[in-house]
């Protein structure tokens, strides 16, 4: 089996995978953060749901106060990111960014940009379902079908 090289990126609201040499579109993957993963697997989605359909099966309240809190802590994620970032502006001149703190504050900066972004995610698709019930009606259809078929419905 030929291993292909591959990068991560976005597209739209998808995480996908861009696969050199192949042709057409790109393949969406699994979500590639551990706060992806588990918000994934809190609403009980497949491996390829990727527009948090497992919220589309919630109602009118719920799904307001998951997009109030997750814009807040998308706010969070955000604000810690800008900290970092001056703290990082400021110890330039140092040097420090190459040495292993460094490194590591570096890494921090941008897992807590992907995290600012899959909070703001989350919000989106609560207020696209809460806005758009027959989509949600759909949504929870094909979730409530891919959860049986996965013998992990609750009642089941």
């Amino acid at each position: 089996m030929e291993r292909k090289r591959v990068t991560r990126g976005w597209s739209g609201h998808e995480f996908v995978d861009k696969r050199r040499g192949t042709r057409g579109a790109p393949v969406p993957v699994y979500p590639p953060s551990h706060l992806d993963r588990l918000l994934n697997d809190l609403q009980g989605n497949s491996l390829l749901m990727m527009e948090d359909e497992g919220l589309s099966r919630l109602g009118g309240e719920r799904l307001r106060h998951i997009r109030a809190n997750a814009l807040a802590q998308a706010a969070a994620a955000h604000n810690a990111e800008d900290a970092l970032r001056c703290v990082m502006q400021l110890q330039v001149s140092a040097g420090w960014l190459d040495t292993s703190v460094g490194r590591i504050i570096r890494d921090h900066v941008f897992q807590l940009r992907e995290e600012t972004a899959r909070w703001r995610y989350l919000a989106e698709h609560a207020a696209l379902y809460l806005t758009h019930p027959r989509l949600a009606e759909l949504r929870a259809r094909g979730w409530l079908a891919e959860s049986f078929a996965k013998d992990e419905y609750p009642g089941y």
